[in-house]
């Protein structure tokens, strides 16, 4: 059953995850654009599983080199997708099958879902829809931060300068078209980048300090403004 579906140009995804995270909701969030399409799966507001076939890719290669699967086991995964029409994501099948300390492997799903979540904030285009499954899925091994962690934590990265794995094709919208009435020049200078804007994609938890912190600065006026007012 869908309960939510939008316009990712007017709904970033950062946005949707903290509305999600904060009903406390669990269901699938399908994202595609022109380029990809993946699955976020929630429990009860956290992210268990984010599924798409090139990040699946990354973490096999992760689990592989952390010898918690081999290669055929991961090609067998891959196969298994592909060949059964009601199996489940490749996602839930490596981590199922992967051996080893369950902290490390924790370890590497949680940097792994964060990577993916940062990701999510050069998607510019696009849709959402949010579904209730008739079967919830299970992950084996599901990743130990919250949401409002993993998004902080992206803001951070992108704002040190790291970018995608690859280049999206950004949108016909510039991100400052569909953005808040509020912006203004110094929070463009700041936050606007050359493919994501920071400011659209960033919580509500971090917008309000740095509202107040922009509305205590003294203003700038012209002497010339207070010439025609009497002397006291």
């Amino acid at each position: 059953m869908m309960i939510l579906w939008g316009d990712i140009r007017q709904f970033p995804l950062f946005t949707v995850l903290q509305f999600l995270a904060a009903q406390r909701r669990t269901g699938v969030l399908e994202i595609q654009d022109y380029e990809d399409i993946g699955e976020i799966h929630m429990s009860r507001g956290r992210i268990e599983g984010i599924t798409a076939p090139a990040w699946d890719e990354t973490l096999a290669a992760k689990l592989v080199a952390a010898r918690a699967l081999t290669e055929a086991q991961v090609k067998e995964c891959f196969m298994e997708v592909a060949e059964q029409e009601d199996s489940p994501p490749a996602l839930a099948l490596l981590l199922e099958r992967a051996k080893g300390d369950l902290r490390v492997l924790r370890e590497i799903v949680d940097n792994h879902i964060g990577d993916a979540v940062m990701q999510l904030m050069f998607w510019n285009s696009g849709t959402f829809r949010f579904t209730l499954p008739v079967r919830p899925l299970s992950f084996a091994i599901v990743p130990f931060r919250d949401v409002e962690n993993f998004l902080l934590d992206s803001i951070r990265r992108v704002d040190e300068g790291e970018r995608p794995w690859r280049e999206k094709l950004l949108g016909e919208v510039e991100f400052c078209v569909t953005c808040t009435l509020d912006c203004s020049e110094e929070i463009k200078n700041r936050f606007l980048k050359a493919d994501v804007c920071l400011w659209r994609s960033m919580p509500s938890t971090l917008k309000d300090p740095i509202y107040r912190e922009i509305r205590r600065r003294p203003q700038p006026y012209d002497e010339d403004e207070f010439e025609d007012l009497p002397f006291i």
